[in-house]
């Protein structure tokens, strides 16, 4: 038993080092070309238009590459541009007034309130709590029963036959 793991871990520690010589070296192959072409400015000015990567620090570009580097270079997963977006779907307040909060429940902070009539954009459900979007931008939760999506009672008309 003792000779199988020794062998398991002779393998392991081969397949290791074989790993990182084959995916090292790619990974700083990958590195130096883009380093070498003049295209960075123009991925650059693609991505400008996006606020999340706007409002981080870029961070500059890396001097000569070194050769005790060996990871591939991380590309910032890419998001849909505001134009690509689904519409999202609407509700209204149907009570007279209700609170907006900064999370969905009874226990966040109030920040506003909105009177009956008002439409908001449903951005999330959680529960009986929806985060909207007023026509101003403002974001904040709000209770799904002061709203349009509120479940509807049954009619009052169907009711079940008393068994016998």
């Amino acid at each position: 038993m003792k000779r199988h793991l020794a062998l398991i871990r002779k393998i392991f520690i081969i397949l290791i080092i074989t790993f990182f010589s084959v995916y090292g070296c790619a990974g700083l192959k990958t590195e130096e070309k883009p380093e070498q072409k003049p295209t960075p400015p123009i991925e650059e000015k693609i991505e400008q238009p996006k606020k999340e990567e706007i409002s981080s620090p870029q961070p500059s570009p890396p001097p000569a590459p070194t050769t005790t580097s060996k990871s591939p270079p991380v590309i910032p997963p890419t998001k849909p541009l505001p134009s690509q977006t689904v519409p999202l779907r609407t509700t209204k307040i149907v009570w007279d007034s209700v609170n907006l909060r900064e999370g969905p429940g009874l226990n966040f902070k109030v920040i506003g309130n909105v009177k009956k009539g008002t439409p908001l954009s449903i951005l999330e459900d959680k529960g009986s709590w929806i985060k909207v979007r007023m026509e101003d931008g403002t974001e904040a939760w709000v209770s799904k029963a002061a709203t349009s999506e509120a479940p509807k009672p049954p009619p009052a008309g169907t009711s079940k036959p008393k068994p016998m």
